[in-house]
């Protein structure tokens, strides 16, 4: 019963959503990588934890309402797009094991 009630975090693959999210201070619990594709590539599918205050976020995000600093919002995207690309690069992750 118990694992009825627990709630599955947020995930998306959506790099300017999850930019969004952690520019306003939503924290990310994780991400998680996936090959995808014709032409492999990596995909990050990052997560943050489900609440009332998130889904109303995402709600404005989809209706165009929120507003954040660009220089934060451009620098967390950079970021988030490096984590995805350094998991790819790294010699020591699944992605590169056969």
């Amino acid at each position: 019963m118990d694992e009825q009630n627990e709630r599955q975090p947020f995930m998306t693959r959506d790099l300017y959503l999850a930019s969004t999210l952690v520019t306003l201070h939503f924290p990310l619990i994780g991400t998680d990588y996936q090959q995808e594709g014709v032409k492999v590539r990596m995909i990050g599918y990052f997560k943050f934890t489900e609440s009332p205050e998130l889904r109303a976020t995402i709600s404005d995000y989809n209706q165009g309402l929120i507003l954040v600093d660009p220089r934060a919002f451009i620098q967390t995207l950079q970021a988030l797009k490096a984590d995805v690309m350094n998991f790819m690069n790294n010699p020591n992750s699944d992605y590169n094991r056969k």
